[in-house]
């Protein structure tokens, strides 16, 4: 079993009082097993999430809920080696990621 590591939701609370994430388009950098990625999802238009651990990617998709599948795309690739298009993304977040 995971363990839980934003049971209160604190993290996603500090993320939503520092951006909207209504109906944007979310570039998660760093996702690891998804913890935050669900629900950074619940409010967003789109999430691409990556992480170089390919499995800790695969957790991340395994756990993911159903109801967020469409809004949701995981990717296993560092920040040096993920193509993006610039101006892509309204919103980019990481954390634990340096």
């Amino acid at each position: 079993m995971t363990p839980v590591l934003d049971p209160e939701g604190v993290h996603l609370a500090a993320l939503r009082r520092l951006g909207d994430f209504r109906a944007r388009r979310v570039l998660e950098m760093g996702c690891g097993d998804g913890r935050l990625t669900a629900g950074i999802a619940e409010d967003v238009d789109h999430v691409l999430a990556f992480d170089p651990d390919a499995e800790r990617v695969a957790e991340a998709e395994r756990t993911l809920p159903t109801e967020l599948v469409d809004r949701v795309s995981f990717q296993v690739a560092s920040g040096k080696e993920i193509g993006i298009e610039p101006h892509s993304f309204d919103i980019v977040v990481f954390s634990w990621s340096l």
